[in-house]
């Protein structure tokens, strides 16, 4: 309440002091003539103050104002202004010259505007430098860099920026809001030391995989903090803030490929469907979910097994897409009655089956639950759908199911021959086959960030080995798009680009993380582990990709598939041995139907 009086004072009296300016610079020093028009200055003064209460000059925080604050203020003194006018024509007793008028109003406007600026300067400067202040050097000069210099100078308690860095001639030698622009990129650490840098913001969120590299390369990680922003398809919000930063992670370098989609034509076919996701809690599930939301469907199912999940989504859900319709459903994809119930009630138009059980090698411990899951679950969703008219069915796979040496990898892809050999009926089927995702829980990924956390060692199976990778939102909207491709019964493969050796992941990591590999944090050999491949497979022999209207989404064409009748007796098979726990009997049914596949039958367990 002080500070409003005070600066209501302050308004007050610059605005008279315009006035009085205004009539020295008419009547120069002619006392006499000025003392005719004082009772008008005052007059003008006062209509002014009641107007600046009215328009709302006192209900900014001046300490924040930015331009649109700036424009009430403005806004205030030509309401006032005119307001005057129409006094001075009503009222003729008292008179006030055009030009006198016209100068108070132009005076006292800029007089106010510099006076909330000089207020804003003197609070930010006021506080006095934080012992043990952060200085902050970012890495971009453009809107996202700005955004986060002006986020540093409204809380200046978390650091002071004292440079930019940016490659363009344009910018590089030149102040933005007086901060000086050096450059190029790859000589940051002589600045970093230059200007005893403590953290380095990269604030360019359109940077891609290569972009991340490079700026990555001109740091040395060990002398200096870098924290990063989310990349613009995680960046929810229009505005850039400090909540963002994020310490730089190994996504930051594998997960930042653009990916374009159409995602008006998504949004358009899938607007006012309802819309079902098994696995909903998982990480494809819940992305899927997420940009699902997005495009205003009639009703999003969640559905999946674990409690926690499920509700953690619906929670995201709720607060980012309030006006979304949403039903949560705890259940087992592989109990058919349930799976009935709900598809019987629901009625979905879309289906993305998600839920799966995929970690390799708890699954070659547990082959029976894989089956159960992975296949039988897979059936009754096919199965279902057909009968209830479900318009479209979508399948998540992955690269595993390519000559697997996996039971996890093996049980894909029964589902994978299971949906193929259907007949085409009203339901589109499509399958899309993928490997691995960022993020995704429990990956190598983070096993790696756990392992170094606790200072190492980091294992590794084998030097040899290399996987693909894809971030999440990435590989859910090349899902979202194959669907638009769907013809009625189609294998859909996404290109993963070049495998990454697993080795060369974990040395990133260690990197990323400040540490040396081998001298600070040790990375040890493991030896394989069983049903993991050396590197993975997209596609087999007899399997010929397509070009589709995306440039990385392709059509799988096969020369070789075995029947619908033929499938369904080695099911039906599968199904006997698992109904009698009979591991090895299961194995080996599996094994006939995909003779590629490399597992060892073993014995009954």
């Amino acid at each position: 309440m002080v500070r409003k009086a005070l600066l209501f004072v302050i308004d007050v009296a610059l605005t008279y002091f315009a006035g009085v300016v205004a009539l020295f610079s008419r009547f120069g020093f002619d006392f006499q003539e000025m003392s005719r028009y004082d009772e008008s200055v005052i007059v003008y003064t006062v209509i002014s103050a009641v107007v600046y209460i009215l328009n709302g000059n006192y209900s900014i925080v001046w300490e924040y104002a930015n331009a649109r604050d700036f424009l009430i203020l403005i806004r205030g003194s030509v309401i006032s202004y005119l307001s005057n006018l129409a006094f001075f024509y009503v009222y003729r007793g008292i008179v006030l010259p055009r030009s006198v008028g016209f100068a108070v109003f132009l005076g006292s406007m800029v007089l106010l505007v510099l006076s909330r600026i000089t207020w804003q300067w003197m609070i930010v400067n006021g506080r006095g430098k934080v012992p043990g202040e952060k200085r902050i050097l970012i890495i971009g000069a453009g809107d996202a860099g700005v955004s986060i210099l002006e986020e540093f100078e409204k809380h200046p308690h978390l650091g002071k920026i004292v440079a930019f860095v940016d490659d363009s001639p344009r910018k590089i030698g030149r102040k933005v809001r007086g901060v000086p622009v050096f450059g190029p990129i790859e000589k940051t650490m002589e600045f970093v030391e230059k200007m005893n840098v403590d953290e380095i913001v990269i604030a360019i969120p359109s940077a891609s995989r290569a972009e991340m590299e490079r700026i990555l390369k001109s740091i040395d990680l060990k002398k200096v903090r870098v924290k990063t922003l989310p990349s613009v398809r995680e960046l929810i919000e229009g505005r850039v803030r400090i909540s963002h930063l994020k310490e730089i992670s190994i996504e930051d370098l594998l997960g930042r490929e653009e990916v374009k989609v159409d995602f008006h034509e998504i949004g358009k076919f899938l607007k006012g469907k309802k819309i079902l996701v098994t696995g909903a809690g998982g990480s494809i599930g819940s992305e899927l979910c997420k940009q699902i939301a997005r495009m205003n469907p009639a009703e999003i199912f969640l559905l999946g097994h674990g409690e926690t999940s499920i509700y953690l989504i619906n929670e995201f859900l709720t607060e980012h897409f309030p006006e979304v319709k949403k039903k949560r459903i705890i259940a087992d994809v592989a109990d058919r009655k349930i799976m009935e119930h709900w598809l019987t009630q629901l009625r979905p138009d879309v289906i993305f089956h998600v839920a799966a059980h995929k970690h390799v090698p708890l699954m070659e411990e547990n082959p029976l639950e894989a089956f159960r899951v992975n296949v039988l679950g897979t059936m009754n969703l096919v199965e279902l759908s057909e009968r209830l008219g479900v318009k479209y069915f979508v399948f998540i796979s992955t690269d595993k199911a390519v000559n697997p040496t996996s039971v996890m990898g093996l049980t894909k892809r029964i589902a994978e021959l299971y949906i193929l050999s259907r007949e085409k009926n009203s339901t589109n089927f499509s399958i899309v086959r993928f490997g691995n995702v960022l993020g995704s829980r429990g990956s190598v990924v983070e096993k790696f960030r756990r392992q170094i956390e606790k200072g190492g060692p980091v294992t590794v199976t084998d030097p040899r080995m290399k996987r693909y990778f894809m971030s999440i939102p990435e590989a859910v909207s090349l899902i979202l798009q194959s669907l638009l491709f769907s013809s009625g019964k189609d294998l859909f493969i996404l290109d993963m680009g070049e495998q990454i050796p697993i080795l060369k992941l974990a040395e990133t990591m260690i990197m990323l993380s400040g540490y040396t590999p081998y001298q600070d944090i040790k990375i040890v050999f493991t030896g394989i582990r069983p049903g993991e491949k050396m590197y993975e497979e997209l596609l087999y022999p007899y399997e010929v990709k397509e070009l589709t209207p995306h440039s990385k989404i392709f059509r799988v064409k096969t020369s070789v598939l075995p029947g619908k009748e033929s499938v369904e007796q080695a099911i039906n098979r599968m199904k006997e041995a698992f109904e009698n726990s009979d591991v090895k009997g299961l194995l080996t049914e599996m094994k006939k139907l995909v003779p590629e596949a490399q597992i060892n039958v073993g014995s009954d367990n």
